[in-house]
């Protein structure tokens, strides 16, 4: 039976908020092997643990955290429009993320997003921040910043969020990359077998745990990244 790696989407975020700290602690209860999450800055270069480049559809508020100090990103209420009236989740710092997370042990798959977009030292400062921890990989849409983290030579896993329109030739001929990340849309299909066939791992995003191939996946899955991390453990008979 297969043992792949499962990574937690943004935390175990079923019945509550999404790169939450509850959604951690959830994720590393049922067991999850990983932790998959998301970076953005704020106007005054502090990284924040969510996901969108504003707080609409989790605060109802669309301010852009490109605009917003840490103290106001921090003063946010999240959640549905009714339960973060009472029952609110707010954003985490990637620090508060770190100091609960490092004892644990757990893998981390930190995407950097749009907001780091030619800020080098920023993102140098947030790789550095993961010196202590035993396995961690940064992935992300973005040439660019995989390419910075590239230029400190450390031993820095980093992996390629692929589309079915990017620049393949190009991106297959980076050795410095350690894997690529692909939508499961593209399972078994003609690009995952040209990515292996250069000599990449994949892992697979937006994996339900109903896929027949989850108990017996191709050779080159070495992840599944997935908001039903405990449906997945069941079928690798894990739980």
């Amino acid at each position: 039976m297969s043992k792949i790696p499962v990574y937690a989407h943004r935390g175990y975020s079923v019945k509550t908020v999404e790169n939450s700290m509850k959604a951690f602690k959830r994720a590393i209860k049922i067991g999850a092997d990983g932790l998959e999450l998301d970076l953005q800055l704020s106007a005054d270069g502090v990284a924040f643990v969510t996901h969108d480049i504003d707080f609409f559809r989790l605060a109802g508020n669309k301010r852009r955290i490109t605009d917003m100090l840490a103290e106001e990103v921090l003063d946010l209420k999240l959640g549905r429009v009714f339960y973060r009236k009472f029952f609110y989740s707010r954003v985490l710092t990637f620090d508060e993320f770190l100091q609960f997370v490092a004892p644990t042990g757990i893998k981390l798959n930190v995407e950097l997003k749009e907001s780091f977009l030619g800020k080098k030292e920023k993102i140098k400062e947030v790789v550095e921040k993961t010196k202590g921890i035993a396995d961690v990989h940064f992935s992300s849409f973005e040439f660019s910043i995989l390419e910075t983290i590239h230029e400190m030579q450390w031993d820095t896993q980093t992996a390629f969020i692929g589309k079915k329109n990017s620049e393949w030739d190009y991106v297959l001929s980076l050795k410095e990359l350690d894997a690529i990340h692909l939508n499961k849309k593209f399972y078994d299909s003609e690009l995952m077998h040209k990515i292996w066939g250069a000599g990449f791992p994949i892992r697979f995003y937006n994996v339900k745990g109903n896929e027949k191939y989850i108990e017996h996946p191709h050779e080159s899955v070495i992840g599944w990244i997935t908001d039903y991390p405990k449906k997945i453990l069941q079928r690798q008979k894990r739980r």
